[in-house]
């Protein structure tokens, strides 16, 4: 068995990714892993290309790691597409003739050690700051629920805490508005995306332009350490004891 492991975006145009995909997939080759390759469901390289390239190789087994937060249907159905799987319940799929095992992870999802991290990331809570964890929203459960893990986290350490989305899921401006009516001067919003650039970063700062409110902007909780440590946590620990 030669295992493989591929560092799957959404699409190699979304501002910010690349780069940030490199870094992952640097990041599991310094920490030993070997056979760390970046692809995209959209763009280039393009997945399926990639896992073809590395099964000309001798590849026969692949972990493929989603830059997803929450499931939803590029997760479900259209990155594990972009691999030769019918979802991401695919366990195998055919190459050239050849049968190889695939093991497709989940998004990070709601992860109490990135919830920690991210609560001791941003210190002790103001009295006239509030925070707001931001995302795009889905129709697919998992947004929701994850999103309200993290501002829970946030509340229990004493935070006012609320959530909100770009599309689908509680509105930005009105959920800031009404926590400036509480009496909050400050807020912080703290995005819960792989990237917070382009298209995502501008409707979410657009729709604050109006807020009578000193309005700060945190990193993504991707930048975290532990977020590698959880893309590290859903490679088969086995494996590096194969030839990979």
């Amino acid at each position: 068995m030669k295992t493989g492991i591929i560092i799957l975006g959404i699409d190699s145009e979304h501002e910010g990714l690349r780069p940030f995909a490199r870094r992952c997939a640097d990041s599991l080759i310094n920490r030993g892993w070997k056979n760390v390759f970046v692809a995209y469901g959209r763009g280039e390289p393009f997945a399926a290309d990639v896992m073809r390239r590395m099964h000309d190789e001798g590849t026969d087994t692949f972990c493929i790691l989603p830059l997803a937060i929450s499931e939803g249907k590029h997760t479900v159905w259209l990155l594990p597409g972009s691999v030769l799987l019918p979802d991401n319940f695919g366990s195998w799929t055919v190459i050239d003739g050849k049968d190889v095992a695939t093991r497709f992870s989940t998004a990070l999802g709601s992860d109490p050690r990135i919830a920690d991290a991210l609560v001791r990331r941003e210190g002790g809570p103001h009295t006239s700051e509030a925070v707001v964890l931001v995302n795009r929203g889905s129709p697919h459960s998992s947004a929701e629920r994850d999103i309200g893990f993290y501002t829970e986290a946030f509340r229990d350490a004493g935070w006012r805490a609320e959530h909100a989305s770009t599309v689908h899921g509680n509105d930005i401006a009105k959920t800031a508005k009404d926590l400036v009516d509480e009496g909050f001067s400050r807020i912080r919003v703290i995005p819960l995306s792989i990237r917070f650039c382009g298209r995502f970063s501008s409707s979410v700062k657009d729709a604050l332009k109006g807020i009578d409110a000193d309005i700060s902007y945190s990193e993504p909780l991707t930048e975290l350490p532990e977020y590698i440590d959880a893309l590290d946590s859903k490679i088969p620990d086995r494996w590096r004891m194969s030839d990979r």
